[in-house]
């Protein structure tokens, strides 16, 4: 017997479900059916002056995939304009680090001929026979140092460091008060 009650309530609650979703379907469509087809937009939709602005920037991005630059370097990166004293200290420092420079030569009496050469910041001691950046060092003489490279004999002179850029001295700053870049 109550096999036949639990196939009734089942069968009952399918039913019932079934029922509630046929409404809501029904409401649904009733919904969609009530959105006007004449719409605040639809001047603008049809409108040639959007359909000029659509082309507009189609092929406005068209020709930018298209561009080639033929500059190295981002053209709209704004630092390139407008450099601080403290970039341009920064780009000074760089190209004496950069250099191949002989510091130093010590040539003893008695003793070991050293060489100070200087690149990348770094400042190292040769002898000769040692290898550096331009080739082998065949001779240390005072204030030059004579190197081969590639079968043929050069001569590196002594170099003091570049001058700084007038726009980054401060030697000849008389005042100690901050300096602005408007």
């Amino acid at each position: 017997m109550e096999e036949k009650y639990l196939k009734d309530l089942v069968i009952a609650l399918i039913v019932i479900i079934l029922i509630v979703l046929g409404v809501k379907c029904n409401s649904l469509y009733n919904n969609i059916k009530v959105v006007p087809i004449e719409s605040k937009y639809k001047k603008l939709a049809l409108s040639e002056n959007l359909f000029n602005q659509i082309e507009d920037i189609e092929q406005s991005i068209q020709d930018r995939k298209e561009f080639v630059f033929t500059v190295t370097k981002d053209p709209l990166e704004q630092n390139l304009i407008v450099k601080t004293i403290k970039d341009l200290e920064k780009q000074w420092r760089q190209e004496v680090e950069r250099m191949v420079r002989l510091e130093s030569t010590i040539v003893p009496e008695i003793g070991k001929k050293l060489a100070a050469i200087s690149h990348k910041g770094k400042t190292k001691l040769y002898s000769i026979g040692d290898n550096f950046f331009y080739g082998k060092i065949t001779d240390i003489l005072k204030g030059e140092i004579v190197y081969s490279y590639k079968g043929r004999n050069n001569i590196l002179t002594l170099q003091k460091l570049p001058d700084k850029p007038e726009a980054i001295d401060n030697s000849n700053e008389v005042s100690q008060e901050k300096k602005y870049n408007w």
